[in-house]
Order: C-alpha cells, then structure tokens, then sequence
C-alpha cells in the first residue's frame, strides 16, 4: 500500500475521530448536567492566575492594578483591579454619594461584566457610586476590615454587605484561624496556588463534555467518601437540615458579634449599613437540593431550607441592623444561578439590585 493511501486512510481516521469529539462537545452543550452542577464543577479552578496576593490581616487580596478574562462553562468576562485594589474604574464620578459593596464572591461577581453586577446596577438606580470591594471567599470579619481600610481613604456614606448563607457562618468561625496561615507567607506575594496543566485548563473553561465529565467524576469520589473537600462540604449543608441545628446554634455568636462589630464601625463613621441576606441556589431552585444533599451523604427529607436565613435575619433584627432579604425575589427568576457555577447570572443581579434599591428606598 502506496503512503499517500496510507495518509488518505489515517486522515479519514483522524477526521472520524474529531467530527465524533465534536457531535459529543454539541450534545454535552443540550443536555442537561447534574442538579448539583455548581457544587461539583468548582469553577474557582479557572480563575486566573495572580489575582490575589497575601494580606496578613485580611488573608488575602485583590492585586491592585490586575487585569485578565476569567471564562467558564457560561461566561468569558473581563476583570479589571484597580488602584484601590477594588474591582472596576480608578476614580467615581463627581458629584454623586459614593457607596461601599462589601463581601464575598457574590458582590466581587467575576462571572458578569462590570456594569452587570448588582452594585453597578443599584448605583445607577440610586444615582450614587458603588465601589465594588467584594473578594472571593471573604467572611464578615474580612468584610469589616476591608471596610475600615477603606473608609479611610474614600467618602463612603452607605455600606451594602451581602450575606452568604451558603458559608459565611462558617466563614466566620475559621477566620481566625486560617489568617495564620497567611501570616507564615511574605505579605503581598501570589497566593500559592497548584498550577492546572495547560490542556485541562483549556477545557476547564471551554468544553461543556469536560464538565460533565468533571462533574461525574466528582460526584463519584464525594459519595464514595474519596474527595477530601465531602467533609467540609457536609459541614456547610447540613445547617440546611433539621440534624443541624444545633450546630447552626452553635455558630451564630461568631455571627453577631462580626456584624455588631461592623454596625460600630460603621456608625463611628457616620455611614449607613444595610446587609443582604443571600441563598445558595439550591434553596432558592429545590430541584437542586436533592442532589446537592446527596453528593455529601444528607437525607433530602431532612431538608430545613430557610432554617439559616431566618436565623441570620433574627440576629439582624436583635442587632437593629437594616435587612434585605433575596430569598423571593430571587425565587421568581426563570434563571438567577448560573448552572456550573452557582452564583448569579445577569438576570440574578438585576433583581439583586432592584430588591436592594427598594429595601434602602423603604427606609
């Protein structure tokens, strides 16, 4: 056999080979994965490299000056850290009242467009500036003390915290102890993080048969007890149950004293503080609390959903602290979450802001 048959053979081999990867890549993109697809990806594996640095008193922080794209399954977005090492522009416009967005991933909002986030949206329905301070992964400790940085050295009048029922009670308590670790790294070097090889990364935030199969397999290794990540996981949902309680119980204080010390320092200050209470997608699309109790060994009929918000908003309400609830409004949305992520799409954060906009505009 002549070798230009041999190469006509193995490009039909090849050819074969890429139009069936192809076919799967298309139908991975039209089914649907599992409910508990925003647990089991784990998109922070794609977030780019050098975004945050060391802080020995916050544990870590955004690289001012930082710019990069951060893609996932449903997003490609660009980001952008500014001098103030806040997510946005250098400087607020003149003349308006400048707010502060403090908390965790959901105020950050890496997985929309800068003027999509709810901080940007509610500043312009307010007519006031919203600086952008979230940081993934921050708790309410981290929050009061990005707040008081800040103040410092912009004309903050009004402070929005967002409220993570999905970690920030347990946020609260390991704080403490995981600054520490910081403390042994030299302040404001990268956060060590392992290096993801170039193709897995590559599909990580391109291939929708990748994510599924990611997801499988993750799933897979949580219920057999495998994955190291099922126990702390456990620990996070089961306040959701009516087997946590206790230790939802156990938790709060650390709770009301991060947000009695903030509502001080804010009234110091002279600012206003109001906080938003915000649900994990599971609590508000049941669909994917089945799944997501199973992954980690929890009986779905044990569900107590609400138990943490009403919690949270019992220790605002002792505290005098003004609430915004998401829970229903974010609950009538046709798609607030995104699906391998778990934190809101645009349409989230437009009812983020409209319900914040209402909530301040009530007082």
């Amino acid at each position: 056999m002549s070798a230009a048959t041999w190469a006509g053979r193995l490009g039909l081999v090849v050819g074969g080979m890429l139009l069936g990867v192809l076919g799967a890549e298309v139908l991975g993109r039209i089914v649907q994965p599992d409910a508990s697809a925003d647990l089991l990806f784990n998109s922070p594996d794609s977030s780019p490299q050098g975004l945050y640095v060391v802080d020995h008193t916050r544990m870590l922080t955004p690289r001012p000056g930082f710019s990069g794209q951060v893609r996932s399954p449903g997003y490609s977005v660009s980001l952008r850290i500014n001098d103030h090492g806040l997510r946005g522009p250098a400087d607020a416009p003149s003349g308006q009242p400048q707010w502060l967005a403090v908390g965790d991933s959901f105020t950050m909002a890496v997985q929309v467009d800068e003027g999509d986030t709810f901080a940007a949206q509610l500043g312009q329905q307010a007519g006031a500036w919203v600086w952008n301070g979230g940081v993934d992964g921050y708790s309410t400790w981290q929050a009061l003390s990005r707040y008081e940085a800040l103040d410092s050295t912009l004309p903050i009048e009004r402070v929005v915290l967002t409220f993570f029922l999905g970690n920030d009670l347990q946020d609260n308590v390991r704080f403490p102890h995981v600054v520490k670790g910081a403390r042994s790294l030299p302040e404001g070097a990268d956060i060590p993080r392992q290096p993801t090889p170039p193709l897995e990364a590559f599909l990580l935030r391109r291939s929708r048969l990748y994510a599924h199969w990611r997801v499988w397999s993750r799933r897979t290794a949580l219920v057999s007890g495998t994955d190291p990540d099922r126990e702390r996981w456990r620990q996070e949902l089961v306040l959701f149950s009516d087997s946590g309680q206790r230790e939802l119980k156990r938790l709060l204080p650390q709770t009301r004293e991060a947000l009695r010390r903030l509502q001080q320092a804010t009234r110091q200050r002279g600012d206003e503080l109001i906080v938003a209470v915000a649900p994990p997608a599971f609590v508000v699309e049941p669909d994917r609390a089945e799944a997501t109790f199973e992954v980690v060994g929890l009986d779905p009929s044990t569900a107590a959903l609400d138990a943490p918000r009403q919690a949270v908003l019992s220790v605002l309400r002792e505290l005098d602290i003004a609430a915004c609830d998401l829970t229903e409004p974010l609950r009538g949305a046709s798609a607030a979450y995104f699906v391998y992520d778990g934190h809101w799409t645009v349409e989230g954060h437009t009812i983020v802001a409209e319900t914040l906009s209402q909530c301040l505009s009530s007082r």
